[in-house]
């Protein structure tokens, strides 16, 4: 019998992510003990990667005991889970803020996918993964990204379908226009070679000229 602190925690967690970036915040430990166990184990995470990652490791890191980190997150999966959801939230709020000065919904198409890209570009955690654990990350950016591909498709409709209803929008299928976009995002963000310009100059001009045009 596999002890919840030696389990993969790379197994099919998406469901679980997927229900947490749908649900509020509240469906997840929250406060100060988990907010400080949560930072130790995005920092341990960064650095050694999930795999090297024990729970009396967050433990110790964290200040705690490790009773306390298994009452709030009772295997590494759930900490995993904790961490990948707080850093999509954090990703959501930023992306948010990002965007909430400009008026039009095209001026928040291109501002949104440049901070997307910018985001991404300087988030520690992916990027870390990406050379500790490339065989823990590409399966759930790819192959297995159906769930996450769906709560960044439904955040976007419905961004888009409130433009439409404000006459902001032209006549067309939220869903369907919002996972272009998030497509494009995601090849752009695991391929980042090519001709798209990632740099947030050339990524705004690129968005104003062949991403606006959907909106209508």
């Amino acid at each position: 019998m596999v002890d919840q602190d030696d389990a993969d925690p790379t197994g099919p967690a998406d469901d679980a992510v997927l229900r947490g970036l749908l649900a509020e915040p509240s469906a997840t430990p929250s406060g100060p003990q988990a907010d400080r166990i949560l930072d130790a184990a995005l920092e341990l995470f960064t650095t050694f990667g999930p795999r090297r990652t024990t729970m009396d490791d967050v433990a110790r890191t964290s200040g705690l005991g490790r009773a306390t980190v298994y009452r709030r997150f009772p295997g590494k999966n759930d900490l995993v889970t904790g961490v990948l959801l707080r850093e999509a939230r954090r990703f959501f709020d930023e992306l948010d803020r990002s965007v909430a000065a400009f008026e039009t919904l095209e001026e928040r198409l291109v501002e949104g996918f440049v901070t997307t890209l910018r985001i991404s570009r300087e988030q520690r955690l992916l990027n870390r993964l990406m050379v500790l654990e490339p065989d823990v990350l590409l399966p759930h950016a790819t192959g297995r990204a159906g769930p996450l591909l769906a709560a960044a498709r439904g955040y976007l409709a419905r961004r888009l379908r409130a433009a439409q209803r404000q006459g902001d929008a032209g006549d067309f299928d939220s869903e369907v226009v919002a996972e272009i976009l998030i497509r494009l995002t995601q090849s752009l963000l695991l391929t980042p070679a090519g001709l798209i310009p990632l740099d947030d100059d050339g990524a705004r001009a690129f968005a104003r000229r062949y991403l606006v045009p959907i909106l209508h």
